[in-house]
């Protein structure tokens, strides 16, 4: 059951859209019980485990600007796929998530549309690209932060720009030793669960690109091939790797 809670003292004001969505994720299928805090930030905690950290997006960690200042398109194995061949490539990041890896890109001189068709996980995003704006730090960046699309899945977008590059980051299926049981995750798997859908999409997004798409999947997972489509390369990434299939 999904729980959602306001704070009286909170300023932040949602779209009508936003207010018609919430009343219809109150009906979301999750596999524990999740409640949604709109206070001065928006964060999600779990009901089961009130001493969990809660989940909440924040551009401003230390870990991230760690990897923004030491990183680049030359040491990030994600910049490594999207950006070879191509300079400041247009890409959309068809699962923003938590943003992370779209941060990197932007970073790394892509200009970097998000795409979240979960609408709790993209009210985090949003929530957490406000904040992001009104920091000097971030402001301060060459190429500026990323551009977060209205909440939706990126094979449908009908709008004028054409990605030069789709990144794709799919949920993976559950494994003994998945990433996925780290403390942070398990809200986030709570609410999404493994994505279902893989195939059709990634056949979408490659109709889509203009140059290619990239697909991480896990280090030990086999390619995905199908149809005659199958990658070209990938760019290994320690417990993952960045599969590239061309348009």
């Amino acid at each position: 059951m999904l729980t959602v809670k306001r704070y009286p003292d909170s300023h932040i004001v949602l779209s009508d859209d936003l207010e018609k969505q919430l009343e219809e994720i109150k009906n979301f299928q999750v596999t524990e019980n999740v409640t949604l805090h709109i206070a001065d930030k928006v964060f999600l905690s779990l009901d089961s485990d009130p001493k969990l950290k809660p989940l909440c997006f924040d551009f401003l960690s230390d870990k991230l600007i760690y990897r923004i200042n030491h990183g680049g398109k030359h040491k990030e194995n994600v910049a490594k796929a999207v950006t070879s061949g191509l300079n400041h490539p247009i890409v959309f990041d068809a699962t923003a998530g938590m943003g992370r890896d779209s941060f990197i890109l932007q970073c790394s001189g892509c200009h970097v549309c998000m795409f979240e068709r979960n609408p709790l996980i993209w009210l985090l995003l949003s929530d957490a690209l406000n904040r992001a704006q009104n920091s000097s730090y971030l402001k301060s960046l060459p190429n500026g932060i990323p551009a977060l699309m209205p909440c939706g899945e990126a094979r449908n977008y009908k709008g004028e720009i054409v990605p030069d590059v789709i990144y794709y980051d799919p949920m993976f299926p559950e494994r003994k030793k998945s990433a996925l049981v780290k403390k942070e995750m398990r809200i986030f798997k709570a609410l999404i669960g493994a994505d279902e859908d893989i195939e059709s999409t990634l056949l979408a997004l490659i109709n889509m690109a203009r140059h290619k798409v990239i697909l991480k999947r896990p280090q030990t997972a086999a390619p995905i091939v199908f149809q005659g489509i199958k990658p070209i390369g990938s760019v290994e990434g320690g417990a993952c790797r960045f599969d590239i299939y061309m348009h």
